[in-house]
């Protein structure tokens, strides 16, 4: 075998513009798949970054009665319908896949928000939280402090509030010790955390995502202890869950199972447990992806079969070109199976050496269109693996049809026409 790839090798270097004009098909055709699945990779995971998060990949599951958005807890508490609880939610920890899970409740209050005389003109989300909230979703406390243990405990009237709030309510003015009005009942802001609401950037949850996408009309957030949630709302509220999973791509099936997980427990005549739609939308984004690089490398899969067809023209020539050599193999013992192993390496590496170049190629090609029209691009080693291994198996299939011409010569005829 190694003899057999020393000698491809040799015979390469030998006729360097033939065997490289053989191996163009087969090299434009490696270059055309790694280019193409690099910038749809590159992409695909620009927006699942940008998305559903930069690192934390949290899903929301929550009360629902489409999927679509969270039940609006104003119109009461479901009937029939059993929130997560204590049992629940260790179970939901326990799911494969699951970084942190955190129990909420939450609402979208379009007014009762109040600082001074000024109110917000479309309201805000406010969310009862515990102390496992901001570490699921990596939220971080920018000004101010933390709830304390003990706060986080109690029924001290105490607020955290997102950037964003900031911005719509205070005017500037530092938010940090003032007392905002919820629900009328007065809240003192001991910090302020940050809450990504732009878009084009990345996302540190699906919540941010809704309100900059325009699925939420919420103008800003309010954190607040969740024992201190029946004092302006209702008690026994049903809860949300923030879900943080170890991996984006699985989002979607670990929203699912956190919601099938929950559902076992008891759902309303309407409503149950639901992944809301940002996961889902990534699940549609990777499905399209996925969708579109089989098509593209399907076309560009075409130039391979062109190359193999090239390879198996140069292949019948160099059977012609070297019938004395196989005469003389044959002559001095060699079998019908050394014959063919010997034309089947040729035709394998010279492929095989066209799949390695057009790798490179295809790197170097996907550099440049991403900085040219300004897209992403991932370098993917199994797609780098897949492609060199079909480009030899390419050599191989048409391969045979010369190999087995050079095995079945018979040794007396080959040396006679040599």
């Amino acid at each position: 075998m190694i003899e057999n790839i020393e000698q491809a090798i040799k015979g390469i270097f030998s006729h360097k513009m033939r065997s490289f004009l053989t191996m163009l098909g087969v090299i434009i055709g490696i270059a055309a798949i790694i280019a193409i699945v690099s910038i749809v990779e590159g992409t695909s995971k620009k927006l699942e970054k940008s998305l559903v998060g930069s690192g934390n990949n949290v899903t929301i599951v929550a009360p629902s009665e489409d999927g679509s958005y969270a039940y609006d807890m104003l119109n009461g508490i479901p009937n029939g319908f059993i929130g997560v609880n204590g049992s629940s939610l260790r179970k939901i920890k326990g799911i494969s896949g699951v970084r942190a899970a955190s129990a909420y409740n939450t609402r979208d209050v379009n007014d009762g928000i109040y600082w001074k005389e000024k109110s917000l003109n479309y309201g805000a989300r406010v969310n009862g939280i515990d102390s496992t909230y901001l570490k699921t979703l990596l939220y971080k406390v920018t000004s101010g402090r933390d709830f304390s243990k003990e706060e986080y405990t109690s029924t001290d009237k105490i607020a955290l509030i997102d950037d964003n709030l900031v911005d719509k309510l205070f005017d500037g003015d530092n938010p940090l010790g003032q007392i905002i009005e919820v629900g009328s009942e007065p809240f003192k802001v001991v910090g302020v955390v940050r809450n990504s609401t732009k878009k084009n950037e990345e996302y540190d949850s699906i919540d941010d995502y809704n309100q900059s996408s325009g699925s939420d009309t919420s103008y800003g957030n309010i954190y607040i202890p969740n024992k201190v949630w029946p004092i302006i709302y209702q008690f026994d509220e049903p809860k949300s869950v923030a879900v943080s999973v170890s991996d984006t791509k699985q989002m979607a099936s670990i929203g699912k199972n956190v919601s099938k997980s929950l559902n076992k427990y008891g759902t309303g005549d309407t409503v149950k447990y639901y992944a809301l739609n940002s996961s889902q939308a990534n699940e549609a984004i990777t499905t399209l992806t996925h969708s579109i690089t089989i098509m593209l490398v399907s076309i560009a899969s075409l130039s391979l079969l062109v190359g193999g067809i090239g390879v198996m023209n140069i292949m019948l020539v160099s059977v012609t070109e070297r019938t004395g050599e196989i005469g003389l193999k044959k002559a001095l013992g060699a079998k019908k199976k050394n014959i063919l192993a010997q034309f089947l390496t040729e035709s394998a590496v010279l492929t095989g050496v066209g799949g390695i170049l057009g790798v490179i190629v295809g790197i170097i090609l996907a550099k440049i269109i991403s900085v040219v029209i300004s897209l992403d691009f991932a370098i993917s080693i199994p797609w780098i693996i897949i492609s060199v291994g079909f480009s030899i198996g390419i050599g191989i299939i048409f391969g045979v049809t010369p190999a087995n011409k050079a095995a079945k010569l018979n040794p007396i005829d080959a040396l006679r026409r040599d």
